[in-house]
């Protein structure tokens, strides 16, 4: 598979990623699986978390005797030192690798959050001396809202940002990928099935927020059977100026749709770039500006249904 630079890290990394959230649900031996054939057709990039379940431990299982030709990037959901620390440690031991390749900041939302975790007494302290013990060799950070990515850029500490990014999902377009660019800030898409908004699992709303429903607007957009969807919607992210995009998979169906996909992308056709070209007109940033809300209403959640349903004319997102 193609690889592209991760920003100033220098890491080479394969354009298409693994998000490990969903082998969780599966069984170690399935997992060890799923993960090893994607390592087969050529992803390297494995993205994990401490919060997902037991992702990390079936991770560090499947990589090992691989584990040098990889990059694994795992997160921190803690917020100061003392707890981070707790979270670093576990995670090398379930990884089974004595080093990280970049340990992340977790959903860093709100600037608010940023000040705390980037203070100094916050969980940014600890993956600073991290990466002076070479436990960890880059820090980066992840956010639904790029506005604050952008403040996060702005510190000069974070490598990578990692931003929910898909053909309905733009935000990130039109301020933080130049942005990154600009500061050699590698960016990682996630969420390239999902139309996002700042809550943590849409998929699991209902209405689904999946661009891989059955409906018949999206099977236009993206394609006509489940398999294609997923291959338009990576393509469209692979677009865009990123060094990877990470999709959650779960089966090796999913795996063999998401390589296939980063194995032969070098480029739009003609017909993807107008079917593409959507005009997204006025929209909500998920900027968070709107919030608190009195009256306890989430208005970019329910501004991104509205926005998301008219600009694909869907009046009911299935499951």
């Amino acid at each position: 598979m193609n690889k592209r630079r991760l920003g100033r890290t220098g890491l080479q990394v394969s354009q298409v990623g693994f998000g490990g959230t969903w082998i969780a649900q599966l069984s170690p031996e399935e997992a060890t699986k799923v993960v090893r054939t994607a390592f087969d057709l050529g992803i390297t990039y494995f993205d994990t978390a401490k919060w997902d379940g037991d992702s990390e431990e079936k991770i560090g299982n499947a990589l090992k005797g691989v584990r040098d030709e990889c990059v694994i990037a795992t997160k921190t959901g803690s917020r100061t030192k003392r707890e981070s620390l707790q979270d670093l440690k576990e995670s090398l031991k379930l990884l089974q690798t004595d080093r990280l390749d970049i340990i992340q900041l977790h959903g860093i939302d709100d600037e608010r959050t940023l000040q705390k975790a980037t203070g100094p007494d916050g969980v940014l302290q600890t993956c600073k001396e991290a990466r002076r013990e070479g436990l960890v060799d880059f820090v980066g950070i992840t956010s639904h809202r790029p506005r604050v990515l952008v403040k996060a850029i702005d510190t000069g500490e974070f490598d990578s940002v990692l931003v929910p990014l898909n053909v309905v999902t733009r935000q990130a377009l039109e301020e933080l990928v130049p942005y990154a660019k600009t500061h050699d800030v590698g960016v990682i898409a996630m969420k390239p099935y999902f139309a996002k908004t700042s809550k943590l699992i849409t998929c699991f709303y209902q209405p689904s927020l999946s661009l891989l429903s059955d409906e018949p607007e999206l099977h236009a957009l993206l394609g006509q059977d489940t398999d294609a969807m997923a291959r338009s919607a990576l393509r469209f992210v692979l677009s865009q100026d990123i060094a990877v995009t990470i999709a959650g998979l779960q089966s090796v169906a999913q795996v063999e749709a998401a390589a296939k996909a980063g194995n032969e992308f070098s480029g739009l056709t003609a017909d993807e770039k107008q079917r593409f070209a959507i005009e997204l007109g006025d929209q909500c940033r998920d900027c968070g500006l709107c919030l608190p809300c009195p009256q306890n209403v989430d208005v970019p959640h329910l501004l991104a249904f509205q926005s998301i349903s008219r600009r694909l004319r869907i009046t009911e997102l299935g499951a």
